[in-house]
């Protein structure tokens, strides 16, 4: 990750790269994309060939895994 000047760390954050929303949650990126496969984190979303994951989304998850609640069930997507 590059070095950030201070004006740039203090700027609001609307979205995040895939590493900085990992280290958001003190977690390594493995770890994240593991959380987004099953669902405990959202998809991020392409712009322009940049993955983006959309901060407030990523808290609501967070809230979500932290109180026990899961808000996606992949198996919801399986036919039965």
């Amino acid at each position: 990750m590059t070095t950030r000047s201070l004006r740039e760390q203090t700027l609001p954050r609307f979205a995040l790269r895939r590493e900085e929303a990992a280290a958001s949650l003190s977690v390594s990126a493995s770890t994240f994309d593991k959380w987004v496969g099953d669902g405990r984190m959202p998809k991020g979303r392409k712009v322009d060939g940049l993955m983006l994951w959309d901060t407030e989304q990523v808290r609501e998850h967070w809230l979500a895994l932290r109180d026990g609640v899961m808000t996606h069930n992949p198996l919801d997507e399986m036919v039965l």
